[in-house]
């Protein structure tokens, strides 16, 4: 390997620490605390904690989460292959060390006290960011916190489900479990309702800062002035282009499709420019999630 590819792997693996960090954080201190489960083998720690503890005091979360984490690992290995397990092994083990640190070093009770009502809704908005952007971050710089994410991809592989179905069903199945196991007296509805939005807030922040900390958008212009409509675009936004040749399938006329990726506010602004060029040109805008390279110079491709 050579310097610059070094440096690279140097910082990718600290962006992935800094965010195993903040999800730790997010964890032990606030939803942990709380007793707030938002899915995962984080949530089934909270949810066996009472029972585990009664092996021995050692028998802490981050012990529990070495075990499942290791076991996870090995059916990565096997089931998924050794590249997975690779870009796995490191994250997966460093969030149970950081989280044994946070447990020799700090009391999780050490940002709130007691638990009501108010300090609950609290310990899920402060527990839900923190874990978001931790994870979003590692995710980022492909770092990934293995467990539960390695049986979701097995599920996903082996029994043809979307991962994104995989997911929702066993992170929405240890949420519903925590509905029982903090209520001694039947089903604990507020556990579960906090369990779930936490879940999709975590999935949304996760989404915003691991696919792009910027909303952007893709227009598209079907028209007769297609020259027209890019030196709009370069004047007003600076952004280059895409030409493609298209007919209508009704008409038969050829036309010209401008393409052209930019930011959200830009799409609002050029869409209403477009109708001031072509009155009759068809335009219609996408939202995209993600855009690798430069998309920023001039230029038609």
């Amino acid at each position: 390997m050579n310097k610059n590819k070094i440096l690279k792997l140097i910082h990718q693996y600290m962006f992935i620490f800094f965010g195993i960090v903040l999800y730790d954080i997010g964890f032990y201190f606030f939803l942990s605390p709380a007793k707030i489960v938002t899915g995962g083998m984080s949530g089934l720690a909270i949810i066996l904690e009472p029972y585990l503890l009664q092996i021995g005091s050692w028998f802490t979360t981050s012990i529990f989460l070495y075990i499942v984490n290791g076991i996870c690992l090995i059916l990565g290995l096997i089931f998924i292959g050794k590249d997975f397990f690779l870009k796995t092994v490191y994250a997966t083990l460093l969030q149970p060390t950081v989280l044994l640190i946070f447990e020799l070093t700090m009391s999780s009770n050490y940002f709130v006290d007691s638990i009501t009502n108010n300090v609950e809704l609290i310990c899920l908005l402060c527990g839900s960011i923190l874990a978001g952007v931790g994870i979003g971050i590692a995710i980022k710089f492909n770092g990934s916190t293995g467990g539960m994410d390695v049986i979701q991809k097995i599920i996903s592989k082996y029994f043809n489900v979307p991962i994104s179905v995989a997911m929702h069903v066993s992170d929405g199945l240890v949420v519903f479990i925590s509905g029982f196991v903090f209520s001694p007296f039947g089903f604990k509805i507020e556990k579960v309702v906090y369990g779930l939005i936490g879940v999709f807030a975590i999935a949304y922040i996760i989404d915003f800062i691991a696919l792009s900390l910027k909303p952007r958008r893709t227009m598209y212009v079907i028209t007769k002035k297609p020259n027209e409509i890019k030196e709009l675009i370069y004047k007003e936004i600076n952004r280059g282009v895409t030409f493609s040749s298209v007919y209508g399938a009704y008409s038969g006329e050829e036309l010209t499709m401008v393409i052209c990726t930019m930011d959200k506010n830009e799409a609002y602004r050029m869409t209403s420019k477009v109708v001031e060029i072509d009155k009759e040109a068809f335009t219609f805008v996408t939202s995209c999630k993600e855009v690798k390279g430069d998309y920023t110079k001039r230029g038609i491709i």
